[in-house]
């Protein structure tokens, strides 16, 4: 039994030692398949990378030289200019600058009026007073009325000498009431030259295309278009004129009083008996309006004092009866 036990043993051990070294050739010849495929790879990837690598340096360096061709004439320097060329140049784009409209240096359109109350001794010589104050100052009479009780005037005078109309009249007489207004009219004048100039521009291009018709249809059409067109500029043109007017003279409106002027004298009345009858038929339609009048404000409250009256003497009514039945 013993020796049974040994010999199975023996076997079973050798069986182990038989797989073990079949287990270790395994794993050595897969370790040197592995090591073989990677040295094979490794020592054929330096020659491929660089045979592909090769061509595409060739590449890039070609297409890097291209590019620098195309790009030489988008920055290469400009040649040198000539004698005063670079002056010249210079002096066109400072002009060129300068002819622009720097800020604050619009000429402002002010549109200036004033008004004076003045008392003279006499209308008709504060008037002619007036008259010389402005055709000193080169402006003139617009209205004017005059008489016993004073008078008015109106007056257009240039806008740079309205100061001095102004003191000029007040010394005619004493001033009782003087006030002024200014309006700015900047960008009224400015955008009607904007228009004005647009507008010329569009008549000169349908009278350019008037003179290439050539068929009676496109000459009454155009015509009529340019009719329209011309019809809007002297509108335009008529709006600046008349407020670049407004601008260059001032209007001052003087008003002339004499003093005491305004009170009437008493009428004096008449003596008589016509005056007389006169005066009595107007008291007597006088009296009769009155009477009317107070009469149509009573007549409302007529019902309410009738009531009040009917049984005030109801009330009287019954208590004298009581007092005679007792």
């Amino acid at each position: 039994m013993t020796v049974a036990l040994w010999r199975r043993w023996t076997t079973r051990r050798a069986g182990l030692v038989l797989g073990a070294v079949v287990v270790g050739l395994v794993l050595l010849g897969s370790v040197l398949v592995a090591v073989g495929g990677g040295d094979g790879g490794s020592s054929s990837s330096p020659s491929a990378s660089y045979e592909t690598a090769e061509p595409a340096i060739g590449r890039s360096t070609e297409e890097y030289a291209g590019s620098a061709d195309a790009a030489a004439p988008l920055v290469a320097p400009a040649a040198p200019a000539p004698d005063g060329a670079t002056g010249a140049g210079s002096q066109g784009v400072s002009q060129g600058v300068s002819q622009g409209v720097p800020v604050g240096s619009v000429q402002r359109s002010l549109v200036r009026t004033a008004q004076l109350t003045v008392e003279v001794g006499d209308a008709a010589t504060g008037v002619r007073d007036v008259r010389a104050a402005a055709a000193a100052a080169g402006g003139f009479v617009a209205e004017e009325s005059a008489g016993d009780r004073g008078g008015w005037v109106v007056l257009r005078v240039p806008a740079d000498a309205l100061d001095a109309v102004l003191d000029r009249i007040a010394a005619v007489g004493t001033v009782t009431d003087r006030s002024s207004s200014v309006v700015d009219a900047t960008e009224e004048v400015v955008d009607l030259d904007a228009r004005v100039a647009s507008q010329q521009a569009s008549v000169a291009r349908v009278r350019a295309l008037l003179a290439e018709a050539t068929s009676i249809g496109d000459v009454v059409a155009i015509e009529s278009e340019l009719a329209r067109r011309e019809a809007d500029l002297d509108s335009l043109t008529g709006r600046l004129s008349a407020l670049r007017d407004q601008v260059a003279f001032s209007t001052v409106t003087v008003d002339l009083r004499v003093p005491g002027a305004g009170v009437d004298d008493p009428v004096p009345t008449a003596a008589g008996f016509g005056p007389g009858l006169a005066a009595g038929w107007e008291g007597l339609i006088a009296l009769g309006t009155a009477a009317g009048t107070v009469l149509g404000f009573l007549l409302p409250f007529l019902p309410l004092v009738a009531l009040v009256a009917g049984l005030v003497w109801l009330v009287v009514r019954r208590r004298r009866r009581s007092a005679q039945a007792a």
